[in-house]
C-alpha cells in the first residue's frame, strides 16, 4: 500500500509499484520505506532554576536551536511525493487561476503567494478531479526523509557548501522554473532553494512540545535564502494564512 505527497500532497493506499504520473501530468516519485535521524543531538542541560533569572536550559544549548531538538529516529511507510514543487501550469488546471507574482511566460514555474488554506483547497479540488480522497500534504517527517533520500549530511548533496549550487536555488533575486538543477537520490527536484515547502504539521517550539496548529512548519529554504537556511534539519514557520512570494508546496 503507497501514499503519494504532491511536493504538496500525499496519495494513500495506492497498489501499483513504481513511479505515477497523475491525469494532469503531476509526476509522483515512489518514495521507499525506511527511517532516519531527526533533529539535532543535545548535551544534557539541567532544567531551568525557577529562582533564579537565567534559563539554565537555554545557556547549555549555545548554539543549539531548541526547535531542532531532541534528536529522535522516525520510521516511515512508503509514500509517493510529487517529483517537483506545484507549478503554475499544474495549479491553474486545477484551480482556474494563477496567483504567483513571478509569471515569466514558463508554466514551470513553481505557484507561490499560496497560503497553507490555500494549499488545502488545491488538494481538496485536485482530490475530487481525480475521483479520491488520497492526495494531501506530506508532513514535516516525511518531507525531511524524502529530502535527505538516506543522506545525513547538511544538505543531500553532502556537508561542503560547494555541492549546493548544483542541486539548490538560493542567494539570488529571483526563483526559477523547477527541475534546474540536480534532483536528489529519490530523483526529487528543488528540496533545497527556489520557495520554502509548506508541510501540513502544526509548528512546535521542539519536538516535544505541544502544537500550535495556527501555524504549520516551512522546509526547504527558498531562492532569497543563504546556504544555512537550506540545512535539511532547519525548521522555519508561518501562519497558515500567510501569503508571500518564498512560499510554495510539494504533494502527496
Amino acid at each position: 500500500m503507497k501514499k503519494i505527497v504532491l511536493s504538496a500532497s500525499l496519495l494513500e493506499t495506492l497498489t501499483f509499484a513504481g513511479d505515477y504520473t497523475n491525469s494532469i501530468w503531476m509526476k509522483f516519485k515512489d518514495i521507499p520505506k525506511g527511517s532516519f535521524v531527526m533533529g539535532t543531538p543535545t548535551p544534557n542541560c539541567p532544567k531551568d532554576n525557577p529562582f533564579t533569572e537565567k534559563n539554565e536550559f537555554d545557556e547549555c544549548l549555545g548554539s543549539i536551536s531548541k526547535s531542532k531538538t531532541p534528536a529522535h529516529r522516525v520510521s516511515l511507510n512508503s509514500f509517493y511525493l510529487g517529483e517537483t514543487e506545484v507549478t503554475q501550469g499544474q495549479w491553474y488546471e486545477v484551480m482556474e487561476n494563477n496567483p504567483a507574482k513571478f509569471k515569466t511566460g514558463d508554466a514551470n514555474m513553481p505557484v507561490e503567494q499560496v497560503s497553507f488554506d490555500d494549499a488545502k483547497e488545491f488538494i481538496s479540488r485536485l482530490n475530487q478531479k481525480e475521483g479520491t480522497n488520497k492526495y494531501r500534504l506530506p508532513t514535516e517527517e516525511e518531507w525531511e526523509y524524502a529530502a535527505r533520500a538516506g543522506t545525513t549530511t547538511k544538505w543531500s548533496c553532502g556537508d561542503s557548501e560547494s555541492c549546493l549550487s548544483s542541486v539548490a536555488v538560493y542567494d539570488t533575486n529571483s526563483p526559477r522554473a523547477v527541475k534546474r538543477k540536480k534532483s536528489n537520490a529519490f530523483g526529487l527536484y528543488d528540496m533545497h532553494g527556489n520557495f520554502w515547502d509548506w508541510t501540513d504539521s502544526c509548528w512546535t517550539s521542539d519536538y516535544n512540545s505541544g502544537k500550535d496548529c495556527s501555524r504549520k512548519v516551512n522546509r526547504g529554504g527558498c531562492w532569497a535564502t543563504m546556504p544555512t537556511a537550506l540545512f535539511l534539519r532547519i525548521r522555519a514557520t508561518a501562519l497558515r494564512t500567510t501569503v508571500t512570494t518564498t512560499e510554495s508546496f510539494d504533494s502527496s
